[in-house]
């Protein structure tokens, strides 16, 4: 039986790198802010994605050393519509 992920269109992985955030615990804090963006968002990139197909996501974290949740949201809402535009270029073509 299918895992819940593997039901999902989309999948991510989130990755920030130690050189750039050296404490475990803020390197933590940047995944959970970056996963609960894509949660809040990711329906708008659910509606224009195509039934039969999956894809898979990996942000990989290279902003500023303490940025708060309005900065990560923007950034996953920016890769959501370059995501989203490119899905509409390849339907119209």
């Amino acid at each position: 039986m299918p895992r819940g992920s593997e039901l999902s269109p989309v999948r991510i992985a989130v990755s920030v790198p130690k050189k750039r955030i050296p404490l475990a615990v803020n390197r933590n804090r940047i995944k959970r802010l970056i996963r609960e963006a894509w949660r809040l968002n990711k329906y708008q990139l659910y509606q224009a994605f195509p039934e039969d197909k999956r894809l898979h996501l990996f942000f990989i974290f290279t902003g500023i050393p303490n940025p708060d949740f309005q900065q990560i949201e923007q950034s996953v809402q920016k890769a959501i519509d370059n995501l989203q535009q490119l899905l509409n270029l390849k339907k119209d073509a």
